[in-house]
């Protein structure tokens, strides 16, 4: 606590979903406010207000925060070329594009090292070739995400009700209260282990249906190193674009 000219200030931290909030609380202060700079997250707060209203206020805006970072992180990053040598990343690892040259239909082809794109190169536009990728990667995601989401349902006990393939710009995942869980496609860019830390989230959304206490452990149950992921999706996730 640190006291200057009679205002008092008490720092805390909230952790919330993918991202850390600092508690700033103030005898000044008479109303709450998020800020977020620089990436990161501050909730400034009246000396009085308890840190469970503080918890509860930054659950209810989590979408918001999520977006508003998601948003700061993407104007650094470069924008895509798709041309042949770009980088590509597909569960974590990079790709080398290579744009190939035929006679047939636009066609996307992953091997051992590149991500390459087969088809009429003449009449392809950087928009096209854009939309090509986009099409092959959500596919992929669909089959992987279903896939490892029954693998990890029948370690953990936890089912949903259905699975759907969303683009979303701020989360990577949602549950809804009826057992439905939707995964950000762009999931299929991370890391498998950090896709598995996504899943089991939403899986355990099943039983939680919040972020309390009682959900993280219940988290922590099934997926152990879960703060290692969610500080991995925190600092990288706005890497993951094509």
């Amino acid at each position: 606590m640190f006291v200057f000219n009679q205002k008092i200030i008490q720092m805390q931290t909230i952790q919330g979903d993918g991202f850390t909030v600092s508690v700033v609380k103030s005898s000044r202060r008479k109303t709450t406010a998020l800020k977020i700079k620089n990436g990161e997250v501050t909730i400034h707060m009246p000396t009085r207000q308890s840190i469970a209203i503080a918890r509860q206020f930054v659950e209810q805006k989590t979408p918001w925060i999520q977006q508003k970072l998601q948003h700061q992180a993407h104007q650094t990053l470069p924008e895509k070329q798709f041309i042949t040598g770009e980088i590509l990343l597909f569960l974590g690892k990079p790709y080398s594009l290579q744009l190939i040259s035929a006679e047939r239909k636009t066609t996307v082809i992953k091997t051992a090292q590149t991500i390459e794109l087969h088809g009429r190169l003449n009449s392809l536009s950087k928009t096209a070739i854009r939309t090509a990728l986009l099409t092959w990667y959500k596919q992929q995601a669909e089959l992987y995400l279903r896939s490892q989401s029954a693998f990890l349902s029948s370690q953990t006990g936890l089912s949903p009700r259905s699975i759907a393939i969303k683009t979303y710009k701020a989360r990577w995942g949602s549950c809804r209260i009826n057992g439905d869980i939707q995964y950000n496609w762009k999931l299929i860019l991370a890391p498998p282990e950090i896709i598995d830390y996504v899943i089991t989230h939403e899986l355990c959304h099943l039983k939680q249906h919040n972020h309390s206490a009682a959900f993280w452990q219940l988290v922590q149950t099934h997926c152990p190193q879960f703060k290692t992921a969610r500080l991995w999706l925190k600092n990288n996730g706005a890497s993951l674009e094509i």
